[in-house]
């Protein structure tokens, strides 16, 4: 990863990324940044699952029946409960799955329905526990923004494995990356 770009001024003010990214951006991931560890630790230490970890859109299908099944499960392993959401969520966004701008009310019909599942499944932990794993959890997309630096000079760009609008694509994952930043800010003052 470029993780030098993060303090290069002119990566910064690339066009693609001066014109489609929040204002703010910069120091908010600066911020998550300076707490990655705190953040790792504080996923490691909340409640355990067996997880799929790489729950995303194209993972998961709707059978006949209506019943939803998740494929691709070679990365199956110890994640904290809720994890698989919180990839969930922003990925969405960055395949160009789902819109930025309504992210949030993606977040919370999934967290909302996760909780249901849980319970369905005689789940009877704390719910605030599940949400912080969500939150917390974006700390994984630590390296995305400097990639995405290094790429934004690039003459096209893909969402997925298909060709995208540039001006669309990085004012999607900026959207997403800012309230990836957000969440985790929230995790942080919510686990203190």
């Amino acid at each position: 990863m470029p993780w030098k770009l993060l303090d290069d001024d002119a990566a910064w003010k690339q066009p693609l990324i001066a014109e489609n990214w929040p204002a703010g951006l910069r120091s908010d991931w600066a911020e998550l940044l300076a707490h990655r560890i705190e953040l790792l630790t504080l996923v490691e230490g909340l409640p355990r699952a067996r997880c799929h970890l790489d729950l995303w859109v194209c993972n998961a299908i709707r059978r006949p029946t209506g019943e939803i099944a998740l494929l691709d499960w070679a990365f199956t392993g110890d994640g904290a409960l809720g994890e698989d959401i919180g990839n969930h969520i922003p990925d969405a966004v960055f395949d160009l799955f789902w819109p930025a701008e309504r992210i949030a009310e993606l977040a919370e019909t999934c967290i909302d329905n996760y909780l249901e599942g849980l319970r369905e499944g005689g789940w009877r932990g704390d719910a605030d526990l599940v949400r912080l794993a969500v939150m917390a959890s974006g700390v994984k997309y630590a390296w995305l923004l400097p990639g995405l630096l290094g790429r934004a000079s690039e003459p096209t760009h893909n969402a997925y494995h298909q060709q995208a609008d540039s001006q669309h694509l990085f004012h999607q994952r900026g959207q997403a990356l800012s309230f990836i930043a957000t969440w985790t800010a929230e995790a942080l003052r919510t686990s203190n």
